[in-house]
This record gives C-alpha cells, sequence and structure tokens, in this order.
C-alpha cells in the first residue's frame, strides 16, 4: 500500500499541485524578469546556485549518513513552491516577483533537478547508489512538473473563472498532500523517526535559516526594496518539498532519502511563517511612524 502511494499517488498528486500553480499564472507573471531584473535574477541566483552549495556545506561541516546527505541535495535543487507565495503575501512581500521565481525555476527545475540529484548520488554513495537515468529523469520531472503548469496556463487563458474556481480547489489539496506523505513517511518509518530527525534535524533546520539569513543580506546589499527582500528571503527558505519527495520515493525508491525532506517541509514553514509575521509587524511600525 506504501509503495502503491509513493509510485503512483505521489507523482499524481504533485501533477495536481502543479497545475494549481499554472492555474494561477498568466504570461504577464513572467514580465517581473524584464521589469525587474535585478531582483529576479538576484533571486534566481539565490536559489539555483548559491543553495545547493550552502546545502553542501552543510552536510560537510555536519556530516549525515549518504541518504541524507543526497536528501539534502536533492531538497536544495528544489524551486519554491505555492506556499511562499501564500507567506510573502502575509508578509508584505512582492507577490509577482515571489510567483515569477517559483514559476520560472519549476520550468528549469527538469534540467537542473536531475542533475544536482545525479552528482549528489555519485558524491556521496558512489558505487552503492540507485540508478538515476538522467534523460528519463528529466522526462519525469518535464512531465509531472513543467506540463501541468504550461495546461494550467493555457486553462487560465482560455477560462480565467474556471481557472479561478480550480485553484481555490487545488492550493488546500497540495498541502493536504504534503501532509499526508509526510505523515506515510513517519508511519513506515516509525520505528526509526526519532533517530533519523537525531541525525538530520539540526543539519535541516540549519539550512533553513542560514539560506534565509543569506538570502535577506544579499538582498539588502543590492539595494533591493523592502518587500522584494521579503520574497527572495522566503524564495529561498521555502522549497517544494513534494516535488524532492517524489524523486526520492518514485524514482529513486529510498525513503531515507526522503526524511530530510519531510522534516524540512515541515520546518520550513515554522519559519516561513514566523518571519512573514515579523516584517509584517515592522512594516506597520514603519508606516505609524510615518
Amino acid at each position: 500500500m506504501d509503495a502503491l502511494i509513493f509510485k503512483i499517488g505521489l507523482p499524481i498528486a504533485l501533477a495536481i499541485t502543479m497545475l494549481g500553480m499554472g492555474l494561477g499564472l498568466t504570461l504577464a507573471d513572467f514580465s517581473v524578469v524584464f521589469t525587474k531584473p535585478k531582483a529576479f535574477f538576484t533571486g534566481a541566483i539565490l536559489q539555483l546556485i548559491i543553495l545547493p552549495l550552502i546545502a553542501f556545506a552543510v552536510i560537510s561541516a555536519m556530516p549525515m549518513a549518504a541518504p541524507f546527505a543526497v536528501g539534502m541535495m536533492i531538497l536544495a535543487a528544489c524551486p519554491g513552491g505555492a506556499t511562499s507565495n501564500i507567506l510573502t503575501y502575509v508578509g508584505r512581500g512582492d507577490v509577482a516577483l515571489s510567483v515569477s521565481l517559483t514559476a520560472l525555476i519549476s520550468l528549469v527545475g527538469f534540467i537542473t533537478i536531475p542533475l544536482i540529484t545525479a552528482w549528489a548520488l555519485d558524491a556521496f554513495m558512489g558505487d552503492s547508489a540507485p540508478d538515476l537515468p538522467i534523460g528519463k529523469t528529466m522526462l519525469g520531472v518535464l512531465v509531472i512538473v513543467v506540463i501541468p503548469i504550461a495546461i494550467g496556463m493555457l486553462v487560465h487563458q482560455i477560462s480565467p473563472r474556471l481557472a479561478a474556481m480550480a485553484e481555490k480547489l487545488v492550493r488546500p489539496l497540495s498541502i493536504i498532500v504534503f501532509l499526508f506523505v509526510v505523515a506515510s513517511i513517519v508511519y513506515v518509518e516509525r520505528d526509526n523517526i526519532l533517530d533519523y530527525f537525531q541525525q538530520v534535524g539540526i543539519q535541516v533546520i540549519a539550512l533553513n535559516l542560514l539560506m534565509m539569513i543569506l538570502a535577506a543580506m544579499v538582498a539588502n546589499a543590492m539595494n533591493l526594496t523592502g518587500p522584494q527582500r521579503t520574497a527572495i528571503t522566503l524564495e529561498c527558505g521555502l522549497q517544494n518539498s513534494t516535488i524532492g519527495l517524489t524523486i526520492a520515493l518514485t524514482i529513486l525508491g529510498n525513503i531515507q532519502m526522503s526524511v530530510p525532506l519531510a522534516v524540512y517541509g515541515l520546518t520550513m514553514l515554522v519559519t516561513g511563517f514566523i518571519y512573514a509575521i515579523f516584517v509584517k509587524g515592522r512594516m506597520k511600525e514603519n508606516e505609524n511612524d510615518v
């Protein structure tokens, strides 16, 4: 039953989630690349290049078992998700920038995720690593991530009203699916879960906090606006763990690799919400001082 959930249910659920993202997108959302290039490319470089480097640095500084290390790198390869967009709105951040970063990095993910995963498998597991056909994996990510986004955008273009109605159903469904998958992992590994958390908990929290702090500092150094800084910080701190779980459980079939992703998925909700409320409070204080 658990294998059926991971092999069939999870990819279908992820495809539905990405469809939901596409339902809320139009081509105009991608104009941020041209209207706010400095903010966009700052966020993109932080996510695509710096995040994997920070993950590798955390693994090097605080070693963990090879499958967990691979899971951390898969996590670092994942784009942001709908949660980062929602919390950006809560924190009065630049939602358009957040959505654009999430969408575009998700679209290039069919190239970056398999490449980073393949490197991590070779670097940490060597000859004992499970087989990962790069071309097949790229095609898989394309089918369950990129194509559903494109279909969602097409539906939005044809019938914005239908897209809006469907999006309201899909967004909460994606959260329910993620929590269900995490609960399934906890159940399957119930005898080992506390030990696993002890092995990866500190590293996962360190990656989350380090990346959010670094993103905020870089955005500040680039003289970006407060809302842009909020969007980039949350994009870099909240990843679409469901994509990573699909790679770990469905394609690689290794539940240990999924543990850092599951732990991070829960941790980021706490830190992301706290950060969003904090920056929202500061903005209110500044408004009152004016």
